[in-house]
């Protein structure tokens, strides 16, 4: 008990200027909050969180700077540029907060614009609303002019241009050879199907073609909001594009695991 008083003793005694205030600072640092995906889908908490992410994630960033009313890219990425600066790593954990449902980037626009809330069941599959209009929101990558590494929305059918897809690619030995996965066509492989002039003719009639219109039928359904996931990675998290895609926008990308990725000429 003597050396038990002794060394509590010896532990009061530390001063506190001899502790690593980095430390503790890092130590304590907030992550992430006990918040629910319901308590995005609409404005009750907004102030709410806005005070939480500001607090704990970006306390130099003026709350005074948030947006109101349909967001402009450059006003939004004015925005988000000051996030980065207050805190980079801590963006970058807003950019993928982990809420169930939730793709990057929405959180992001949650915590700037005061009149968006996320998507619920009553709001057709939007991904935000912002006064009332639906907005729908990729995250992806841009190279070489397209926006690209997306998904359409499972409501569009595919199916059989998949399957037009993979027998193509098979049609060819050498083609087929190249395969990286058995329910992919690489861009390689694409490459290879339009040199070939039969299967050129196959590819745009079964696949690119009605693929290309279905594709815009949806991303021109509402508002695009295109955000930077990971590439370029100086301007991850930021918007690249907000508006309807035309029809000559709109691009196959590749097929892979089972479903076709489309890309976005910017």
């Amino acid at each position: 008990m003597k050396r038990l008083l002794n060394y509590m003793n010896e532990m009061a005694a530390v001063n506190v200027s001899d502790l690593d205030v980095e430390f503790l600072k890092r130590a304590q640092k907030i992550t992430s909050f006990n918040l629910s995906p319901n308590d995005f889908i609409s404005l009750k908490f907004k102030a709410e969180i806005q005070h939480l992410f500001r607090t704990h994630f970006f306390p130099d960033f003026d709350l005074d700077k948030t947006i109101k009313g349909a967001p402009k890219a450059s006003t939004l990425n004015k925005a988000i540029q000051q996030l980065k600066k207050s805190n980079a790593s801590q963006f970058k954990k807003l950019h993928a907060y982990n809420l169930k449902g939730v793709g990057p980037g929405e959180a992001t626009l949650f915590f700037l614009l005061d009149d968006a809330h996320l998507g619920g069941g009553a709001s057709a599959g939007a991904d935000v609303v912002i006064k009332g209009a639906p907005y729908e929101v990729k995250a992806g990558d841009l190279s070489a002019g397209y926006f690209k590494n997306f998904k359409l929305g499972g409501t569009v059918p595919i199916d059989k241009m998949v399957t037009a897809g993979l027998r193509i690619r098979d049609m060819d030995p050498k083609i087929k050879s190249m395969a990286t996965e058995k329910t992919g066509v690489a861009g390689s492989q694409i490459n290879a199907i339009l040199r070939d002039p039969k299967l050129r003719r196959m590819w745009k009639k079964e696949v690119e073609t009605p693929y290309i219109k279905a594709a815009h039928g949806y991303l021109s359904k509402n508002p695009l909001i295109l955000m930077i996931n990971k590439t370029p990675s100086k301007m991850q998290g930021e918007v690249l594009y907000i508006g309807k895609p035309r029809l000559n926008q709109i691009a196959l990308d590749v097929i892979t695991q089972g479903t076709i990725k489309p890309k976005i000429k910017i």
